[in-house]
């Protein structure tokens, strides 16, 4: 079996070691991702690397902020062994190896010669079988708490001098417009494009652009309406998986709800990343 090899430089100056055996590997701060970051240094799922043809490739699932390979910003490229993967102040090498099953099984075979690794196996071996029957079956999550609200209070106000404010509002409303195309894809992004919408309107309306302004509010608000319907239709969808026992449809629920609660805590989040690693187990690492 293939391994992808990811040596990991944090900004701290730490650097650690992980082994994933697999084709596939996916970079973020959400608790699913086989490489876990600090949640101020990535999203819930930044980048993943897998395996083509013999070759790495690494695709940007998100750009806040934009991950870059050797200090350039790219959406999915090639990763050489000798290439740098950063993600904020995170710089990652990524190589693969094979997995050294035969060096395994001599090393299983001097083990059983140890009576101390005979009865540590004895004790541990049903210790970890209980954990994991706990584990898969979810009883110890529970159902869903409060659910945290998607937006903020609209934002009204404009941070910048009244000269200033026109450039401004056009530059917020032009980062919205990208943000708004990426939803299909990430809706994380959509959400992310309702707040500069309201600020790109306060700037409007500070420049004394007051029909450009009304325009985009009413932009934001019709926005931030959709998101609000979707994000309870996938509220409503995992509750219904869970209560017909649809695993696959159930995790594909959990996935999205993360994605519209990125960068917010709570016990909802919390449930939601519980619920994850149940079906983590269950179901493989299968897209």
């Amino acid at each position: 079996m293939s391994v992808l090899r990811f040596q990991i430089q944090h900004g701290n100056g730490r650097i650690e070691q992980i082994n994933v055996e697999a084709e596939r590997a996916l970079i973020g701060s959400g608790a699913h991702c086989e490489i876990r970051l600090p949640i101020d240094q990535a999203s819930v799922e930044h980048v993943l690397v897998q395996l083509g043809g013999g070759n790495v490739f690494a695709q940007a699932l998100t750009f806040q902020p934009s991950p870059t390979i050797n200090n350039v910003p790219f959406t999915q490229a090639p990763l050489p062994a000798d290439a740098v993967l950063g993600i904020g102040q995170t710089q990652i090498l990524v190589s693969v190896g094979e997995e050294a099953i035969g060096g395994a099984v001599v090393q299983k075979k001097k083990e059983k010669s140890n009576p101390v690794v005979i009865i540590l196996a004895l004790v541990a071996i049903p210790a970890m079988l209980y954990f994991a029957s706990q584990q898969q079956s979810g009883d110890d999550i529970g159902g869903p708490p409060k659910e945290p609200a998607l937006f903020d209070d609209p934002v009204e106000q404009c941070e910048v001098a009244p000269q200033l404010a026109l450039q401004k509002a056009q530059e917020k409303h032009l980062q919205a417009d990208a943000k708004r195309e990426r939803r299909p894809f990430h809706v994380q992004d959509g959400v992310a494009s309702v707040g500069l919408y309201e600020e790109a309107a306060a700037c409007y309306r500070k420049a004394g652009q007051i029909p450009l302004a009304n325009e985009t509010t009413d932009q934001a608000n019709a926005l931030r309406r959709e998101l609000e319907d979707d994000y309870r239709t996938h509220r409503m969808r995992l509750e219904h998986a869970l209560s017909v026992e649809d695993a696959n449809t159930a995790r594909k629920e959990v996935r999205t709800l993360l994605a519209f609660t990125e960068g917010k805590s709570g016990p909802y989040v919390d449930w939601l990343s519980a619920l994850d690693r149940k079906y983590r187990m269950k179901l493989g690492r299968q897209s």
